[in-house]
């Protein structure tokens, strides 16, 4: 496939009307190399994870970052910008993650969509972690959804690759949804050029493409069986999982993902840092490659922080567990 018809293979993928590739190590660097993201713009974000990227990628344009991903918190860091659904602006732009940020909030995607709608905002998420298997952006009203596929290639892909898309407008009461049309003809004339990918990253992309299903129904049961593993372990605390009915998003996961509850499970230790159980561990856990068929480990609070992020793997949960149960107990 060429990169026009792994786009269109990506927009059927993820119910878009339009994709785009854009080579970029993560979603917001993508959002600020499109340029749909102008000076004069509000940008609303939820980002725990890549505060520094919004804080330094979107030079001229006014970012808030609030906490939590809640209605109440976006409307209210919304309320004193007139806002646009006219191509040329000025935007408001709300930005979250269908799983992300401490603690892997879930933020209600639908109440989020009506009421970006309401407040004139374009509704853009970051589906990385819950994937287009695992969530259906678009679908639940966000008018671009922007997914890092080092998943999608099984961690083989030789640079950094995020899929762009831009919903379909849906008539309502005859009237066109002004929302989906501003960021379609946005991302149309954002003028950047067609990516180019390499035969190697093609093929890549067109081989994970087509294990995709299959792969992240195994990344999502794995996490699920370490996640109900983890918090029977009396060495942590705090252990943070969608599928969990402890998660403060439980009810909302349940409405808003798909297949499961995700790839990723974050817990706390009891007895040493995320650096000294890291030292216990063997090297694999962390040089694995992100999104590859090993379960992968991080300190998303610093190594001198207790918390630790686990993406499960396609490998043997039972293994995976015992592995950690023996660095615990060290």
């Amino acid at each position: 496939m060429d990169v026009q018809q792994l786009e269109e293979a990506w927009a059927l993928r993820s119910s878009a009307r339009e994709a785009r590739l854009v080579a970029a190590p993560h979603v917001p660097a993508a959002l600020s190399l499109l340029g749909i993201v102008r000076p004069g713009d509000r940008l609303v974000a939820f980002a725990d994870d890549f505060a520094d990227a919004f804080a330094h990628g979107f030079e001229g344009c006014d970012v808030v970052l609030v906490d939590p991903p809640s209605v109440a918190a976006f409307t209210a860091a919304s309320e004193d910008f007139d806002a646009s659904f006219d191509a040329e602006g000025p935007h408001l732009w709300w930005f979250v993650n269908s799983i992300g940020g401490f603690g892997l909030r879930v933020p209600d995607l639908r109440a989020l969509g009506r009421a970006a709608r309401e407040a004139r905002a374009l509704l853009v998420v970051d589906n990385t972690v819950a994937s287009a298997f695992g969530c259906d952006p678009l679908r639940l009203g966000a008018v671009l959804s922007l997914e890092a596929l080092d998943r999608v290639c099984a961690g083989d892909a030789s640079r950094k690759l995020v899929a762009v898309s831009v919903a379909r407008s849906q008539l309502k009461r005859h009237r066109v949804d002004a929302a989906a049309e501003c960021a379609y003809t946005l991302l149309e004339g954002c003028g950047s050029s067609a990516l180019d990918l390499s035969t190697e990253e093609a093929d890549v992309l067109e081989r994970g493409l087509s294990s995709f299903n299959t792969r992240m129904q195994a990344h999502f049961d794995r996490a699920r069986a370490l996640a109900e593993y983890l918090a029977a372990n009396e060495m942590v605390r705090n252990v943070c999982y969608p599928g969990l009915s402890s998660h403060p998003d439980h009810a909302v996961a349940t409405g808003i993902l798909e297949h499961g509850f995700g790839p990723a499970v974050e817990f706390d230790l009891m007895n040493c840092t995320a650096g000294e159980f890291f030292s216990i561990l063997p090297d694999e856990f962390r040089t694995s490659p992100a999104g590859g068929p090993i379960t992968r480990l991080s300190a998303p609070r610093g190594k001198q922080g207790s918390t630790i992020r686990l993406f499960a793997g396609t490998d043997n949960p039972l293994v995976v567990a015992s592995t950690l149960d023996n660095a615990l107990r060290n």
